[in-house]
Protein backbone atom coordinates (compact mmCIF):
# COMPACT_ATOMS: atom_id res chain seq x y z
CA UNK A 1 0.00 0.00 0.00
CA UNK A 2 1.12 3.54 -0.72
CA UNK A 3 0.61 5.86 2.25
CA UNK A 4 -1.23 9.10 1.66
CA UNK A 5 0.49 12.32 2.80
CA UNK A 6 -0.82 13.99 5.91
CA UNK A 7 -3.66 16.39 5.40
CA UNK A 8 -5.34 18.52 7.95
CA UNK A 9 -8.85 18.59 7.81
CA UNK A 10 6.77 39.73 -32.39
CA UNK A 11 3.26 41.12 -31.38
CA UNK A 12 1.65 44.15 -33.16
CA UNK A 13 -0.97 46.29 -31.47
CA UNK A 14 -4.30 46.14 -33.29
CA UNK A 15 -7.84 47.47 -32.70
CA UNK A 16 -9.81 45.44 -30.19
CA UNK A 17 -6.74 43.61 -29.02
CA UNK A 18 -7.12 44.73 -25.42
CA UNK A 19 -10.54 43.13 -25.03
CA UNK A 20 -9.44 40.04 -26.92
CA UNK A 21 -6.33 39.77 -24.77
CA UNK A 22 -8.24 40.05 -21.51
CA UNK A 23 -10.96 37.59 -22.45
CA UNK A 24 -8.82 34.92 -23.99
CA UNK A 25 -6.01 35.28 -21.50
CA UNK A 26 -8.46 34.77 -18.66
CA UNK A 27 -9.77 31.65 -20.40
CA UNK A 28 -6.23 30.35 -20.61
CA UNK A 29 -5.62 31.27 -16.98
CA UNK A 30 -8.64 29.31 -15.84
CA UNK A 31 -8.13 26.39 -18.19
CA UNK A 32 -4.44 25.73 -18.31
CA UNK A 33 -2.19 27.82 -16.15
CA UNK A 34 1.26 26.64 -15.92
CA UNK A 35 4.65 26.08 -17.70
CA UNK A 36 7.92 27.83 -17.73
CA UNK A 37 9.15 28.95 -21.10
CA UNK A 38 12.59 29.65 -22.45
CA UNK A 39 15.16 27.51 -20.66
CA UNK A 40 12.66 25.02 -19.29
CA UNK A 41 12.65 21.78 -21.27
CA UNK A 42 9.39 20.41 -22.58
CA UNK A 43 7.42 17.54 -21.10
CA UNK A 44 9.51 14.50 -20.25
CA UNK A 45 12.72 16.34 -19.42
CA UNK A 46 12.50 18.66 -16.40
CA UNK A 47 15.41 20.90 -15.51
CA UNK A 48 18.06 19.06 -13.57
CA UNK A 49 16.73 15.65 -14.52
CA UNK A 50 18.68 12.55 -15.38
CA UNK A 51 17.68 9.42 -17.23
CA UNK A 52 14.98 7.29 -15.67
CA UNK A 53 16.04 4.06 -14.00
CA UNK A 54 13.67 1.24 -13.05
CA UNK A 55 12.80 0.96 -9.36
CA UNK A 56 11.67 -2.65 -8.81
CA UNK A 57 10.17 -1.90 -5.40
CA UNK A 58 7.68 0.57 -6.87
CA UNK A 59 4.25 -0.68 -7.93
CA UNK A 60 3.57 1.55 -10.92
CA UNK A 61 -0.18 0.97 -10.93
CA UNK A 62 -0.50 1.80 -7.24
CA UNK A 63 1.73 4.84 -7.70
CA UNK A 64 -0.48 6.15 -10.52
CA UNK A 65 -3.65 5.51 -8.52
CA UNK A 66 -2.33 7.35 -5.47
CA UNK A 67 -1.15 10.29 -7.61
CA UNK A 68 -4.56 10.63 -9.28
CA UNK A 69 -6.34 10.38 -5.93
CA UNK A 70 -4.21 13.09 -4.33
CA UNK A 71 -4.50 15.35 -7.38
CA UNK A 72 -8.28 15.10 -7.38
CA UNK A 73 -8.72 15.41 -3.61
CA UNK A 74 -11.52 17.97 -3.02
CA UNK A 75 -9.75 18.92 0.22
CA UNK A 76 -6.23 19.16 -1.22
CA UNK A 77 -3.79 21.32 0.75
CA UNK A 78 -0.67 22.51 -1.11
CA UNK A 79 1.46 25.46 -2.14
CA UNK A 80 1.35 25.71 -5.92
CA UNK A 81 2.76 27.63 -8.84
CA UNK A 82 1.60 27.16 -12.40
CA UNK A 83 3.18 28.76 -15.43
CA UNK A 84 1.96 28.59 -19.01
CA UNK A 85 3.09 29.84 -22.35
CA UNK A 86 0.48 29.71 -25.08
CA UNK A 87 -0.13 30.97 -28.59
CA UNK A 88 -3.71 31.72 -29.60
CA UNK A 89 -4.56 31.90 -33.28
CA UNK A 90 -7.69 33.73 -34.31
CA UNK A 91 -8.30 34.42 -38.03
CA UNK A 92 -4.61 33.78 -38.73
CA UNK A 93 -3.37 36.34 -36.20
CA UNK A 94 -1.17 34.84 -33.47
CA UNK A 95 -1.22 36.19 -29.94
CA UNK A 96 1.32 35.02 -27.35
CA UNK A 97 0.47 34.70 -23.67
CA UNK A 98 2.27 33.97 -20.50
CA UNK A 99 0.12 33.12 -17.49
CA UNK A 100 1.35 32.54 -13.95
CA UNK A 101 -0.84 31.45 -11.07
CA UNK A 102 0.63 31.00 -7.61
CA UNK A 103 -0.55 30.67 -4.09
CA UNK A 104 -2.14 28.36 -1.57
CA UNK A 105 -4.75 25.65 -1.84
CA UNK A 106 -6.64 24.64 1.28
CA UNK A 107 -9.61 23.39 -0.69
CA UNK A 108 -12.25 24.48 -0.93
CA UNK A 109 -10.47 27.64 0.24
CA UNK A 110 -7.89 29.29 -2.01
CA UNK A 111 -5.50 32.25 -1.99
CA UNK A 112 -4.28 32.72 -5.56
CA UNK A 113 -2.59 35.42 -7.59
CA UNK A 114 -2.89 35.37 -11.39
CA UNK A 115 -0.60 37.33 -13.70
CA UNK A 116 -1.42 37.45 -17.42
CA UNK A 117 1.17 38.87 -19.81
CA UNK A 118 0.22 39.56 -23.42
CA UNK A 119 0.55 42.29 -26.02
CA UNK A 120 3.36 43.87 -23.97
CA UNK A 121 0.94 44.39 -21.11
CA UNK A 122 0.48 42.76 -17.75
CA UNK A 123 -2.79 42.10 -15.94
CA UNK A 124 -2.70 41.01 -12.33
CA UNK A 125 -5.34 40.06 -9.83
CA UNK A 126 -5.62 38.14 -6.59
CA UNK A 127 -8.45 36.03 -5.29
CA UNK A 128 -9.13 34.78 -1.78
CA UNK A 129 -11.96 32.43 -0.91
CA UNK A 130 -12.36 31.34 2.68
CA UNK A 131 -15.51 29.65 3.85
CA UNK A 132 -18.50 31.44 2.33
CA UNK A 133 -16.57 34.71 1.87
CA UNK A 134 -14.78 35.78 -1.32
CA UNK A 135 -12.39 38.68 -1.88
CA UNK A 136 -10.87 40.11 -5.07
CA UNK A 137 -8.01 42.58 -5.50
CA UNK A 138 -7.60 43.99 -9.00
CA UNK A 139 -4.86 46.35 -7.91
CA UNK A 140 -6.90 49.00 -6.13
CA UNK A 141 -7.37 47.17 -2.86
CA UNK A 142 -9.47 44.33 -1.59
CA UNK A 143 -13.21 44.19 -2.18
CA UNK A 144 -15.54 41.56 -0.79
CA UNK A 145 -17.77 39.89 -3.36
CA UNK A 146 -21.40 39.01 -2.64
CA UNK A 147 -21.82 35.52 -1.16
CA UNK A 148 -21.89 32.82 -3.80
CA UNK A 149 -20.76 35.13 -6.59
CA UNK A 150 -17.26 33.68 -6.99
CA UNK A 151 -16.79 30.17 -8.36
CA UNK A 152 -13.24 28.85 -8.14
CA UNK A 153 -14.04 25.42 -9.58
CA UNK A 154 -12.54 26.30 -12.97
CA UNK A 155 -9.25 27.27 -11.37
CA UNK A 156 -9.01 24.24 -9.12
CA UNK A 157 -10.08 21.83 -11.88
CA UNK A 158 -7.09 23.10 -13.87
CA UNK A 159 -4.87 21.09 -11.50
CA UNK A 160 -6.69 17.80 -12.22
CA UNK A 161 -5.05 17.10 -15.55
CA UNK A 162 -5.67 13.33 -15.39
CA UNK A 163 -8.44 11.43 -13.64
CA UNK A 164 -7.88 7.80 -14.69
CA UNK A 165 -4.78 5.99 -13.38
CA UNK A 166 -5.09 3.66 -16.37
CA UNK A 167 -3.98 6.52 -18.61
CA UNK A 168 -0.59 6.60 -16.90
CA UNK A 169 2.47 4.38 -17.18
CA UNK A 170 5.37 4.21 -14.74
CA UNK A 171 8.71 5.03 -16.39
CA UNK A 172 11.11 4.73 -13.47
CA UNK A 173 12.98 6.64 -10.80
CA UNK A 174 14.69 9.84 -11.90
CA UNK A 175 16.94 12.47 -10.37
CA UNK A 176 15.23 15.85 -10.58
CA UNK A 177 16.84 18.92 -9.01
CA UNK A 178 18.97 16.69 -6.80
CA UNK A 179 16.18 14.49 -5.48
CA UNK A 180 14.81 11.11 -6.48
CA UNK A 181 11.34 11.30 -7.99
CA UNK A 182 9.21 8.76 -9.79
CA UNK A 183 8.20 9.43 -13.38
CA UNK A 184 4.70 8.78 -14.70
CA UNK A 185 3.74 9.51 -18.29
CA UNK A 186 0.48 9.54 -20.22
CA UNK A 187 0.07 6.56 -22.53
CA UNK A 188 -2.17 8.42 -24.96
CA UNK A 189 -3.52 11.92 -25.64
CA UNK A 190 -6.05 12.89 -22.99
CA UNK A 191 -9.36 14.72 -23.54
CA UNK A 192 -9.20 18.38 -22.73
CA UNK A 193 -12.02 20.93 -22.82
CA UNK A 194 -10.74 24.45 -22.12
CA UNK A 195 -12.60 26.74 -19.79
CA UNK A 196 -13.70 30.06 -21.23
CA UNK A 197 -14.82 28.58 -24.53
CA UNK A 198 -18.48 29.33 -25.11
CA UNK A 199 -20.91 26.45 -24.98
CA UNK A 200 -18.52 23.88 -23.57
CA UNK A 201 -20.72 22.95 -20.63
CA UNK A 202 -21.61 19.28 -20.21
CA UNK A 203 -19.70 18.36 -23.33
CA UNK A 204 -22.35 19.89 -25.60
CA UNK A 205 -20.35 22.78 -27.01
CA UNK A 206 -17.77 23.12 -29.75
CA UNK A 207 -14.75 23.46 -27.48
CA UNK A 208 -12.47 20.50 -28.01
CA UNK A 209 -8.86 19.69 -27.35
CA UNK A 210 -6.26 17.27 -26.08
CA UNK A 211 -3.39 17.09 -23.70
CA UNK A 212 -0.83 15.84 -26.20
CA UNK A 213 1.94 14.92 -23.75
CA UNK A 214 1.92 14.65 -19.99
CA UNK A 215 4.73 13.80 -17.58
CA UNK A 216 4.35 13.77 -13.81
CA UNK A 217 7.18 13.54 -11.27
CA UNK A 218 6.00 12.32 -7.89
CA UNK A 219 7.28 11.10 -4.55
CA UNK A 220 7.24 7.41 -3.67
CA UNK A 221 3.75 7.72 -2.16
CA UNK A 222 2.30 9.45 -5.24
CA UNK A 223 2.55 12.99 -3.89
CA UNK A 224 2.84 15.32 -6.91
CA UNK A 225 5.95 17.46 -7.20
CA UNK A 226 5.94 18.54 -10.84
CA UNK A 227 3.63 18.10 -13.81
CA UNK A 228 4.54 19.08 -17.36
CA UNK A 229 2.23 18.90 -20.35
CA UNK A 230 1.58 20.25 -23.82
CA UNK A 231 -1.91 20.89 -25.13
CA UNK A 232 -3.89 21.89 -28.20
CA UNK A 233 -7.41 23.27 -27.98
CA UNK A 234 -9.87 24.89 -30.35
CA UNK A 235 -13.31 26.37 -29.94
CA UNK A 236 -15.28 29.57 -29.87
CA UNK A 237 -14.60 32.48 -27.56
CA UNK A 238 -16.10 35.96 -27.52
CA UNK A 239 -13.35 36.83 -30.02
CA UNK A 240 -14.48 34.14 -32.47
CA UNK A 241 -13.08 30.79 -33.58
CA UNK A 242 -9.77 30.28 -31.80
CA UNK A 243 -7.03 27.67 -31.60
CA UNK A 244 -4.66 27.64 -28.63
CA UNK A 245 -1.41 25.67 -28.35
CA UNK A 246 0.84 25.73 -25.36
CA UNK A 247 2.81 24.09 -22.61
CA UNK A 248 2.08 23.93 -18.93
CA UNK A 249 4.05 23.23 -15.79
CA UNK A 250 2.61 22.86 -12.29
CA UNK A 251 4.83 22.67 -9.22
CA UNK A 252 3.66 21.56 -5.80
CA UNK A 253 5.18 21.99 -2.33
CA UNK A 254 4.07 21.01 1.17
CA UNK A 255 1.29 18.78 -0.13
CA UNK A 256 -0.91 17.72 2.76
CA UNK A 257 0.37 20.59 4.86
CA UNK A 258 -1.48 22.74 7.35
CA UNK A 259 -2.23 25.65 5.02
CA UNK A 260 -4.99 27.98 6.20
CA UNK A 261 -6.52 30.74 4.09
CA UNK A 262 -7.44 33.86 6.04
CA UNK A 263 -9.65 36.74 4.96
CA UNK A 264 -7.62 39.81 3.95
CA UNK A 265 -7.93 43.19 5.61
CA UNK A 266 -10.27 45.37 3.60
CA UNK A 267 -8.56 48.58 2.56
CA UNK A 268 -6.41 50.16 -0.17
CA UNK A 269 -3.20 48.41 -1.12
CA UNK A 270 -0.33 49.16 -3.48
CA UNK A 271 -1.42 46.21 -5.58
CA UNK A 272 -1.77 42.48 -5.08
CA UNK A 273 1.42 40.60 -4.38
CA UNK A 274 2.36 37.16 -3.24
CA UNK A 275 5.57 35.29 -2.56
CA UNK A 276 5.58 31.63 -3.57
CA UNK A 277 6.40 28.98 -1.03
CA UNK A 278 10.14 28.26 -0.60
CA UNK A 279 11.16 25.92 -3.38
CA UNK A 280 8.56 27.31 -5.76
CA UNK A 281 10.31 29.88 -7.91
CA UNK A 282 8.73 31.14 -11.13
CA UNK A 283 10.91 31.68 -14.16
CA UNK A 284 11.48 35.24 -15.29
CA UNK A 285 8.97 36.45 -17.82
CA UNK A 286 9.86 36.25 -21.49
CA UNK A 287 7.38 39.03 -22.28
CA UNK A 288 7.82 42.62 -21.08
CA UNK A 289 5.57 43.50 -18.19
CA UNK A 290 4.33 47.07 -18.26
CA UNK A 291 1.31 48.89 -16.99
CA UNK A 292 -1.03 49.65 -19.86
Amino acid sequence: MIARPRRPHRITRRPGAAAYTAGLALAIALAACGSESGATPGPGSPAGSGSATPAPSIDGSALAASFVEILGDPELHADVIQQATSTADQAGEPLDFRVTMSGVLALPDVDLEVVIEAESQSTRFRLVVTGDRSFVDLGDGWAEAPPGSVDTSELTRAFVVVSDPGDLAYVGAQQVDGRTLYHLTATQPLPYTPAGFEGTGAGTGDGTGTIDDLDAYVEADGTPVRIQLSFTASGTTSAGATTVRGTTEIRFADVGGDQVVAAPSIGPTAGPSMSPSPGLSPAPSSLPSTTP
